[in-house]
């Protein structure tokens, strides 16, 4: 049994899958499994299993799943963790990809965590835009997602979900309390995780950026595109609704919790994206007032210069 399971979960998607694969061959940390959660031609995936199969050493299993809810996304997840019986679980989808060293650095960190409680480790993330499988998959910029990135508690988490998934290393014991991923939400069913994690032990942050994530700007549908841009109104229907649910149990417990404390994060939100604007707009005021001191100052010197 390998210490690290990796859920994979894949969808058609040939060209972004065997770049993820490559990304998992290249680790400095080798007892890992790999299950790849295939929700489309099953073929494709074997082929691909095929031409690396002497790399993966017998370290992979290829799972064709028929999602009995289609595009509820945590039941693929939950089908892949019930597949293995490894200590440690991550998910790494077909499209993103890790740094050599994220599996050796999170298992290292989670072997030296600072107290008992600590059942997970989160790393950085780098954002990659990049152009379609048709055009090459060719980078356009890359940017840090969460550089300042130092620790989580439930509050910033509920402010805002501070990781990415593939980001993310915990251990299964873990799941006893905080059960696994929600089935019934199709987006957002990490953040979902997350959150119910967070009330139940800690995660400590590695402060390294050892993940990519990769997003298709131009691909806004299809099987290319990454669900922030094309299911961005399913994001704000399902946030309301994760918040709302979490109120609710609030109200029929009589007790101060998670609702609680989501709401409070709704209002920091608020306040914060309205700093941010008044920020712009006074940036915006004082690069106009500057250019109207030099222009009146330009004035002003041509007027001196011809008395």
């Amino acid at each position: 049994m390998s210490r690290v399971a990796i859920i994979t979960r894949t969808l058609n998607r040939p060209v972004l899958l065997e770049r993820m694969l490559l990304s998992l061959l290249d680790q400095n940390f080798e007892d890992w499994h790999v299950v790849i959660v295939d929700s489309g031609d099953s073929h494709i995936v074997a082929d691909l299993l095929t031409r690396y199969e002497g790399r993966l050493r017998g370290r992979f299993t290829h799972l064709p799943f028929v999602n009995p809810r289609p595009g509820m996304r945590g039941i693929a997840i939950n089908a892949g963790i019930k597949a293995t019986q490894s200590e440690l679980l991550t998910v790494l989808d077909d499209d993103d990809t890790w740094a050599p060293t994220f599996l050796g650095a999170m298992v290292e960190a989670l072997d030296k965590r600072p107290h008992p409680n600590v059942r997970g480790a989160v790393c950085r993330t780098q954002v990659i835009e990049e152009t379609s499988v048709l055009t090459g998959v060719k980078p356009l910029r890359h940017y840090e997602l969460n550089g300042d990135l130092c620790n989580l508690t439930i509050a910033n988490v509920a402010v805002v979900n501070r990781f990415c998934i593939h980001a993310f290393l915990y251990e299964r014991a873990a799941l006893d309390t905080v059960g696994l991923y929600p089935e019934d939400y199709p987006v957002l069913e990490d953040w979902h995780f997350n959150l119910r994690f967070l009330l139940q032990h800690d995660i400590m942050v590695v402060p390294e950026t050892l993940t990519n994530y990769h997003i298709r700007p131009s691909e806004t549908a299809g099987s290319e595109a990454n669900s922030q841009t094309a299911e961005r109104l399913d994001h704000k229907y399902h946030e309301a609704r994760l918040i709302n649910e979490a109120v609710r149990d609030d109200l029929r417990s009589g007790k101060i919790g998670l609702g609680h404390i989501l709401s409070q994060a709704v209002h920091a939100r608020m306040l914060s994206d309205s700093l941010h604007k008044h920020e712009s707009r006074l940036k915006a005021i004082g690069e106009k007032t500057g250019k109207i001191d030099t222009r009146t100052k330009e004035l002003k010197d041509r007027l001196i210069s011809k008395r």
